[in-house]
């Protein structure tokens, strides 16, 4: 079963905030499992929205959308979104932690909201996260004491820590991650899309998505 897949999305977002028209046409793709696919080129715009619209972010004017083979735009709103944060993980282009909770306090929280509150398997599955981001020595160490590349690895621990199905990611910093989102679709058959540029992705992704603006 493929985690994900899309027929013929659509959708137009008016300028605002000094950026143009926004338009995505018809796009239809299959995600696979163990799959990196990157999404490069100069329509950064469409780029960000289309990743939105495929993460259940946003809403596309028109289409199909299918997430573990369920028809998620034809959900009611309270199911659509506990099955959306069941099935993804997100980065962002900033890490979005809170500097005064530690590091193992900021990956833990999500847990709890998606997966209820068993804490004995909150901390497990918090553990094998920062173990396999790297940063578990970091895991009672306040965020606002980290710098950047410690950062974003907790960030990522945070996005996998109740094992999604998908991984989406507007345009974090690829050449500090990308690495280890290749052992994760690798090890744990996660699907992943990523945006960023060509020459990060190329050595890692299984297939590219060249964005042109319309």
């Amino acid at each position: 079963m493929s985690p994900l897949r899309c027929e013929n999305i659509s959708c137009r977002r008016a300028a605002s905030n000094e950026m143009r028209n926004t338009f995505i046409k018809d796009f239809s793709a299959v995600f696979e499992s163990g799959d990196i696919t990157g999404f490069c080129g100069a329509d950064t715009e469409g780029t960000d929205l289309l990743l939105n619209i495929l993460g259940m972010i946003e809403r596309p004017d028109s289409g199909r959308l299918e997430v573990l083979n369920r028809e998620v735009l034809r959900m009611p709103v309270a199911e659509s979104m506990r099955h959306r944060d069941t099935s993804f993980g997100y980065l962002f282009t900033h890490p979005h932690l809170l500097p005064s909770f530690t590091v193992a306090e900021n990956v833990a929280m999500p847990f709890f909201r998606i997966c209820g509150r068993d804490e004995a398997e909150a901390r497990e599955r918090t553990l094998k996260a920062l173990e396999f981001t790297g940063v578990a020595d970091l895991h009672g160490v306040p965020v606002g004491e980290l710098h950047e590349p410690a950062n974003w690895r907790v960030a990522l621990a945070r996005a996998i820590v109740h094992s999604p199905a998908v991984l989406i990611a507007v345009s974090p910093p690829s050449p500090l991650l990308l690495p280890l989102v290749r052992r994760l679709a690798d090890e744990f058959g996660t699907a992943v899309l990523w945006n960023g540029e060509k020459t990060d992705l190329e050595p890692f992704a299984n297939q590219l998505v060249e964005m042109t603006p319309r």
